[in-house]
């Protein structure tokens, strides 16, 4: 049957209205940070387990397997500075227990949630394509892999660094309708990153040469000062605690011309990415000092009122990255010049964003530098990015070895697991290599440690109290094999090593095994071959 006229709706039915070009532009903005978030993440998580866990992850693993009571016991003279991530850890650890993935996991976290941040951060200061640039920059920089393969506190630093950072942008920036919320929360990001690690809290010094770079208002200052001396208040106390307990970082470097060139290749990521990462950089700085801020609030959408980088009270991406990346380094060199050497490279962690804002910006510059033409343009940033990846591989190789950590206690776990037996005994040649050995708690925890007089929680630290020498023998004469196990630090002429080597000798006859040689120490599994016989 054909429809007539009369049939016909006079209206077609409505159609769905399109959404607004303005509606897509904040879609993608709010989307934009995950691009950077996801491929950091997938990143990191390549080889993550590869490497074994080491005496620094001992630590945490040791620290957060113990209740909140047994911590506080021993943060009164040990570890107080990484008291918070250890108290992070302790639920993560109930939940997912201690492998290498299920430790390092929150770090690689962190990364990705940093790697959003700064995205966000230099979007708003120099851009979207400088947003984009400098989120996927940190995310193919061979520190930010390597920091994100390790079970400590560095990575979440480097996270709440960004928070730390973008709340301050925020505060300061002249479209700023309301200030206080944003320095209301600048307040718990700064104690949050003192508590973490209080080399941290250095980064209030670089926020502070931001403002002075800027030309901030009076009404800023006003407003920053007791923001920042409210931060600083419980961290004062904690920083005086933590005084206390310098003895842990006796070992520390003293300051020289070397420590500098390395902490130069430390930040770029290797010798090879010195010169590319160094001159991107400084292509950004320059960029960031004469770019107009024409980055909407929120959105990066351009905003033509937006005063330019010269304005008072501006703040530029280059004023924001540089005091970032070069003072907390300069002010640990300096103090350790002048008293006891407190600057190590893994503390710097957190200055490395800042590094990938300058990078972003280069990035961005190059690529609208190059020419009107889009293919132009490509060219030149895959030009420039294979400049910086292209260098790189052999070092993101390299941090996934094994050998990129001090010691390889996978290797003496994976002995242990396939040749010990029930009744085991287990002799620990110091404390130090107790600590070592809870990198894998489940396989050394099977062995009967007869050289341990009090446990390292009861002990409230880290190696427990060892059985003297002279009690060994008698314990060891209740068991058939022991292993015995020394750790790189030792030195094996040292009189206490020895004594303890001669007990378990002494508590024979013995024969012996098998030896393995691991990286970061060795283990011996002896047997006996006769009953024990005590000394008159």
């Amino acid at each position: 049957m054909t429809a007539t006229p009369h049939d016909i709706p006079d209206t077609a039915p409505p159609e769905r209205a399109a959404p607004p070009p303005g509606g897509r532009r904040r879609a993608a903005a709010r989307l934009l940070p995950l691009l950077p978030a996801t491929l950091t993440l997938a990143v990191c998580l390549i080889g993550i387990r590869r490497p074994s866990l080491w005496l620094d992850e001992a630590a945490t693993i040791s620290m957060a397997s113990r209740s909140y009571g047994d911590m506080f016991a021993v943060f009164g003279h040990l570890d107080l500075v990484h008291a918070l991530y250890y108290m992070i850890m302790r639920p993560w650890v109930l939940a997912f227990g201690t492998g290498e993935l299920a430790v390092r996991l929150p770090s690689a976290l962190a990364t990705a949630a940093a790697a959003a941040g700064v995205t966000v951060l230099a979007r708003r200061l120099h851009g979207t394509p400088a947003g984009l640039l400098g989120g996927l920059a940190f995310a193919v920089a061979v520190q930010t892999s390597r920091w994100a393969q390790e079970a400590r506190s560095y990575a979440l630093v480097a996270a709440v660094a960004v928070l730390a950072t973008y709340l301050l942008v925020r505060a300061v920036a002249p479209d700023a309708r309301r200030r206080w919320p944003w320095f209301a929360c600048y307040v718990p990001a700064v104690m949050v990153l003192g508590f973490l690690h209080l080399h941290g809290v250095l980064l209030v010094a670089a926020h502070g040469a931001t403002l002075l770079v800027a030309r901030a208002r009076p009404g800023i200052w006003a407003r920053w000062l007791p923001t920042t001396a409210l931060a600083a208040a419980p961290l004062v106390p904690f920083a005086l605690a933590a005084r206390d307990q310098t003895r842990q970082v006796a070992w520390l470097p003293e300051p020289s011309w070397d420590v500098v060139w390395t902490q130069i290749q430390f930040v770029c990521g290797s010798r090879a990415l010195v010169a590319p990462v160094l001159a991107i950089a400084v292509i950004g700085a320059v960029a960031g000092l004469r770019a107009r801020r024409e980055t909407a609030p929120d959105a990066g959408a351009p905003d033509a009122g937006a005063p330019a980088s010269g304005a008072r009270g501006t703040v530029s991406l280059t004023a924001v990255a540089v005091p970032w990346l070069v003072l907390p380094t300069a002010l640990l060199l300096a103090v350790s010049m002048v008293g006891d050497p407190m600057f190590y490279y893994r503390y710097t962690v957190y200055t490395l964003p800042a590094l990938s804002l300058l990078a972003g910006a280069g990035l961005a510059w190059l690529r609208t530098a190059a020419s009107r033409r889009a293919v132009l343009r490509i060219g030149v940033l895959a030009v420039a990015a294979a400049a910086l990846v292209v260098p790189s591989l052999e070092a993101h190789d390299f941090v996934r070895r094994e050998q990129s950590r001090p010691e390889n206690m996978r290797k003496a776990a994976a002995a242990v697991a396939a040749n010990a037996r029930p009744g085991d005994a287990v002799v620990y040649l110091a404390g130090v290599v107790r600590w070592n050995a809870a990198t894998y708690p489940d396989v050394f925890g099977r062995l009967d440690d007869v050289s341990m007089r009090v446990d390292p929680a009861t002990a409230a630290n880290l190696k427990g109290r060892d059985v003297f020498p002279r009690d060994l023998a008698p314990k060891l004469a209740r068991h058939d094999r022991v292993w015995v196990m020394n750790h790189r630090s030792l030195d094996p002429h040292a009189p206490i090593v020895d004594a303890r080597e001669r007990a378990v000798q002494s508590a024979g006859p013995w024969r012996e095994v098998r030896t393995w040689t691991f990286r970061g120490g060795w283990l011996v599994l002896f047997e006996r071959t006769g009953p024990y016989r005590a000394s008159p």
